[in-house]
């Protein structure tokens, strides 16, 4: 085997593991913040779901941060009408997002989990239906009551000054 061959082997197999990695990354991101078109935003979701589950198996921990990105697959798996699946990822979200280390205060001074609140944040992008977006509640509901009550009183404060 010439040493050109041996080059050419070791740059195929970079470029290979490369996108491998990138690929799931771009679609993580997509899959966060929201692309153009919903049917759009649900493939960048499933890619993620995919290349984050393979890192998973091979050794990368799980990440409060990660709650965003169930919000996503969540909220891609209930448009497909797999609400179970949805309802899982919901699950999943909020079980992740509970454990931030880091924690931030609304106005009434009720702390937050910063994870927890960012998926809480995402649920709320435009193109997350309503039905979805009450499945989240529920789960929030039945964990902790406290917050879903705290949130909404902030929430009715913030719209109340809102029209003053």
């Amino acid at each position: 085997m010439t040493k050109g061959s041996v080059i050419s082997i070791l740059i195929v197999g970079f470029l290979v593991f490369w996108t491998f990695g990138m690929v799931p990354s771009l679609a993580s991101s997509g899959c966060i913040n929201g692309l153009t078109q919903t049917e759009r935003t649900d493939r960048a979701c499933r890619i993620s779901k995919f290349g984050m589950l393979t890192f998973h198996k091979i050794g990368q921990s799980h990440r409060p941060s990660d709650s965003i990105l169930y919000i996503g697959y969540a909220v891609a798996s209930f448009r497909a009408g797999e609400k179970e699946q949805a309802n899982d990822e919901f699950q999943t979200a909020y079980d992740r997002g509970s454990r931030s280390r880091h924690s931030i205060s609304l106005k009434s001074g009720f702390p937050i989990p910063e994870a927890l609140f960012k998926a809480f944040v995402r649920v709320h992008h435009d193109h997350v239906p309503s039905e979805a977006r009450a499945l989240w509640y529920e789960i929030l509901q039945r964990e902790v009551p406290d917050l879903v009550e705290a949130l909404s009183s902030e929430l009715a404060k913030s719209q109340s000054g809102d029209k003053e």
